[in-house]
């Protein structure tokens, strides 16, 4: 449920961190541009016509225990067994199953507590509003945070490899470029305008509350703090960097 630029940031930030094994350090850093287009990737959906559950492997309405990422490898077994995969395939494969653990943790601990529909304050609506609203804050954060040659670093041709079984290398490179375009020089995060677009909203409503630290504590971080926020990425993190080293250990 984050956003691209929150992903990217997170995977950039795994990548270096000295909890993954050599092995999987070494990958990572070999195979960097698939395994964070591969962080990005399960939202595809948003440029196609697969629904959100396909993508994801759980729905945001589903209060079920099961494990997202679990889902997608116990339904596409091909995806299971890093040793019978390129190990281009396998950084991208490890970077999707990344962004599925992240979203759903993010809706265990963030969305569902502070914003869910089982929430009182304000009404569901405004609630989904505000909760776009920390995301591109926290989006445009993670962007600045992004490298320098974030551009090279990205940079991938998607041609070579059927990347998934479930998805074409049409829509995910539709997706890959509309995320590219926003990490070359001179350009700017399209989350504000896309969020916009989805809720028919107009962009000075975000606008007003981003622009405002005011505004920002009185209608999210007095709900949510930016400790806990801070708090969610070093453990999701961890929980990541377990995940990854269990994955390219079987």
């Amino acid at each position: 449920m984050p956003t691209p630029f929150y992903h990217i940031d997170l995977a950039e930030r795994i990548i270096v961190d000295p909890g993954l094994t050599s092995l999987v350090s070494n990958h990572l850093h070999k195979y960097s541009s698939e395994f964070l287009f591969g962080n990005v990737a399960p939202d595809y959906q948003a440029l196609s016509q697969h629904s959100r559950t396909t993508s994801h492997f759980y729905s945001i309405n589903n209060t079920s225990s099961e494990i997202a990422y679990k889902n997608m490898l116990l339904t596409h077994t091909s995806l299971s067994n890093v040793k019978r995969m390129s190990d281009r395939h396998s950084a991208f494969v490890a970077g999707y199953l990344a962004h599925l653990l992240v979203d759903q943790q993010w809706k265990f601990e963030v969305f569902d507590p502070v914003f869910g529909q089982y929430q009182t304050w304000e009404n569901f609506q405004e609630r989904m509003f505000l909760h776009n609203v920390l995301r591109i804050y926290l989006d445009g954060i993670s962007y600045q945070c992004l490298p320098p040659d974030i551009c090279r670093r990205f940079s991938l041709d998607l041609s070579s490899v059927d990347w998934l079984p479930f998805a074409s290398n049409v829509d995910l490179e539709r997706w890959y470029n509309f995320i590219y375009e926003q990490l070359m020089d001179g350009s700017s995060p399209k989350t504000l305008e896309v969020f916009s677009s989805r809720m028919n909203r107009n962009t000075d409503d975000f606008y007003e509350i981003l622009a405002s630290q005011e505004l920002l504590e009185e209608h999210i971080f007095s709900r949510i703090s930016i400790e806990y926020l801070d708090e969610f990425c070093d453990d999701v993190s961890k929980k990541v960097i377990n995940m990854l080293n269990y994955y390219f250990d079987t």
